[in-house]
């Protein structure tokens, strides 16, 4: 006769403790599934270059679940690469939104910002970055390029310093860093930061604005042999310009040259005939003695 009342009571505990367990497993609505998997997808797509194709399946994974943070971002960054930038903004700010406390977020949120032309509201993604996550290498570097936007290159410098302490091997900032103290008269402190900017990259595989600016800061500071390894390397890599060849011309003038001098101008001169300078400079060569043009560019 205690067998059924035992066996209804021990039922009863078995069912309370399975809703107890159900209540604790965090059940996914079917809306939140699909829109994780659209974004998995637009994901893949954008690493394959498909940008029309991840466009199309970030945009159902926000319109599936508009409160999903990562979908609004990913789209974002698709919307940026496809030159939609007001919208890449507007999806970019909506994660925030989302997740105002996801610091970086609120930094890329910041640099489109920036880009943009909206530099004050910029500023306040920068400020609640770096207010979220002071070790957060990218939200000092975007306050420290917002600075330089407004001219205020020493706190400017300061901030991209300070990224560097955190994140010492970026590209972008050491570059950033190096220009403006070219741009202030440190020419030597540049070539030390370019030394490490260069070390990052392959041998042959420098960028030409890298090699252009340290073959104007070893130009500052009187190595003009220097100057034209630096800059005949940057006149090999990308599109030929004008300016930049101009610089080796000058270059191959002060380290002795004239000769190699007059070609270099020529092939400025080569690129744009309308080069002012170029056509200056190559006058002051010939009549210092440089051959005139025989057809044949030599370096």
């Amino acid at each position: 006769m205690l067998r059924a009342p035992l066996i209804g009571w021990v039922l009863a505990a078995l069912i309370l403790s399975g809703c107890a367990t159900l209540r604790k497993q965090k059940i996914v609505p079917e809306s939140m599934a699909e829109c994780r998997q659209l974004s998995r997808d637009g994901v893949a797509a954008m690493e394959m270059g498909r940008w029309d194709e991840a466009h199309t399946l970030l945009t159902k994974a926000v319109a599936t679940s508009p409160a999903d943070l990562d979908a609004h971002r990913h789209l974002a960054e698709v919307l940026w690469q496809k030159g939609d930038h007001r919208l890449a903004v507007v999806h970019m700010e909506a994660a925030v939104r989302l997740d105002p406390r996801h610091a970086p977020t609120v930094v890329r949120n910041g640099e489109m910002l920036l880009e943009v032309g909206a530099v004050d509201r910029a500023m306040e993604r920068a400020e609640q970055a770096i207010s979220l996550d002071p070790t957060l290498a990218g939200a000092w570097a975007l306050r420290g390029n917002i600075y330089r936007q407004q001219g205020n290159v020493e706190t400017a410098l300061a901030d991209l310093q300070q990224s560097l302490r955190y994140s010492p091997h970026s590209a972008d900032v050491l570059l950033a860093v190096a220009e403006i103290q070219y741009a202030t008269g440190r020419p030597q402190r540049c070539l030390t930061t370019l030394h490490h900017l260069l070390d990052i990259y392959p041998p042959g595989e420098e960028p030409q604005r890298v090699l252009w600016l340290e073959g104007l800061a070893y130009q500052n500071v009187d190595r003009p042999q220097d100057a034209v390894e630096s800059l005949a390397a940057a006149s090999l890599r990308g599109t030929p310009q004008a300016d930049l060849l101009y610089q080796l011309a000058l270059a191959e003038q002060a380290a002795g040259s004239v000769s190699a001098a007059a070609n270099a101008v020529r092939q400025a001169l080569a690129v744009d005939g309308e080069h002012q300078q170029s056509q200056l400079l190559l006058a002051q060569l010939v009549e210092s003695g440089a051959p005139r043009a025989d057809g044949v560019i030599r370096r």
